[in-house]
């Protein structure tokens, strides 16, 4: 397994359409934010999707097409901008992987049953093995959530964090 982290429009825009959205971001952000911290401290590849969404004004150069606070951006991240669900419809994405060596893709990010989903699916379609992060993935309410986890295969952060050489008695969940 040669893992690639990626996070699925982890745009503030979002926040404001739905206060569901807002209220599951808030409850799985650290989750994120860990997955992030346990790929940057193995120095595994991340790759960064910014949906670009005109007819909500999440467009590129505005704050609500920036990533949330307490994420961050690194030189080697990679960075996709999208306007499909699928975040390999009609991008680089499955390249972007390949260049980076990896052959499975664990996702984090927002919304459960759209984007997460789509792009779960996608990465079957480019023979690539995909996990939800369990814990790390928003939606509109907690059931679709819960749906997702239960129709994707997923990993704790815990076994992320074994598969990338660190120690797992150093991470709960």
């Amino acid at each position: 397994m040669r893992p690639v982290l990626l996070v699925v429009d982890a745009q503030n825009g979002w926040l404001r359409l739905s206060e569901g959205l807002k209220r599951s971001v808030e409850k799985h952000l650290d989750s994120i934010l860990k997955a992030i911290s346990i790929f940057r401290k193995a120095g595994a590849p991340i790759i960064f999707t910014y949906h670009s969404y005109g007819e909500q004004a999440i467009v590129p150069g505005t704050s609500e097409f920036e990533l949330f606070t307490g994420i961050t951006l690194e030189p080697t991240d990679g960075v996709l901008v999208k306007t499909y669900a699928n975040a390999f419809n009609k991008t680089r994405l499955e390249e972007m992987i390949r260049e980076r060596g990896c052959d499975t893709v664990l996702i984090a990010g927002l919304s459960a049953l759209h984007c997460v989903l789509s792009t779960y699916q996608g990465a079957h379609d480019h023979d690539l093995t995909p996990y939800l992060v369990r814990g790390a993935v928003a939606g509109p309410d907690e059931e679709s959530v819960q749906l997702a986890e239960r129709l994707c295969d997923t990993l704790s952060l815990r076994a992320v964090s074994q598969i990338l050489g660190q120690d797992p008695r150093l991470m709960m969940g």
